[in-house]
């Protein structure tokens, strides 16, 4: 019997990811602890290269958009316009990649080389940031997996964390952000709220360090500072979560 394709993207039947007309939804989870000192505490990763670098190198923009260019640039780090400015396309995507070698889209290179040598002087821009975004384990959901499912995979995944050892947060629908990228593509992240017992949580070294760069527990006020100025929706999730928690509406 025929079956209607399933969409990795949306869950839903009847096309797949690559015709979906919903945001790229990923799926995370928002972790959080209470310290020796009684303050709620949540647990943020730090990416190992920024968004914008990535999509750089994959060649999510167009050549001829300066305006999405300059927005695609200005998420990166002094550090990462230096390594495209004097490095090979090849070796920043081995690395990318964690790999010695890794096969790429040679379009992809092209756009790249054709940037360096055509647009060099939006490089030049002065970017405000020192490193790569903070925010919460989340990511792409495998064929046919549960929203649920693919959340608490890419946490265990990400920080290295038992998923068994966390313990979701009951009677909460999810807490979601949508909002458009540099590459001017829709997303949409939801995230579920978990607890961790604190001793349990001090394990924090076993993060996936090909992806993650960094991973911390953070107070209330320092995971605000820690989130960029721009990244409205996500700033929005922590609010409203550490509101309820605060208020014991939901823990």
């Amino acid at each position: 019997m025929y079956q209607k394709p399933k969409c990795n993207n949306c869950g839903g039947n009847g096309h797949l990811f690559f015709n979906c007309k919903r945001p790229i939804t990923s799926l995370g989870i928002v972790c959080f602890r209470v310290n020796l000192k009684d303050e709620i505490e949540y647990l943020l990763i730090q990416r190992k290269d920024t968004l914008g670098y990535v999509d750089f190198l994959r060649g999510k923009y167009s050549e001829k958009n300066v305006f999405q260019l300059k927005n695609i640039l200005m998420e990166m780090t002094e550090k990462e316009k230096t390594l495209i400015l004097t490095k090979g396309y090849p070796e920043l995507w081995a690395k990318l990649w964690n790999k010695n070698e890794e096969e790429y889209d040679t379009s992809n290179r092209e756009k790249f080389d054709f940037i360096k040598k055509t647009n060099k002087e939006l490089f030049e821009v002065a970017s405000p940031w020192t490193e790569p975004e903070w925010g919460f384990p989340k990511g792409r959901r495998n064929f046919k997996e549960k929203d649920i499912e693919c959340a608490l995979r890419e946490f265990e995944e990400e920080t290295g964390y038992d998923k068994n050892h966390i313990k979701l947060i009951e009677n909460l629908s999810g807490f979601e952000e949508i909002f458009t990228g540099s590459n001017m593509k829709s997303y949409k992240h939801r995230y579920f709220l978990a607890k961790i017992p604190y001793f349990i949580s001090l394990d924090d070294k076993n993060y996936q360090k090909s992806e993650v760069g960094n991973l911390k527990w953070m107070n209330y006020d320092t995971a605000c500072k820690h989130i960029r100025p721009y990244n409205t929706e996500k700033l929005d999730i922590i609010r409203c979560i550490h509101t309820l928690l605060e208020e014991s509406i939901i823990f």
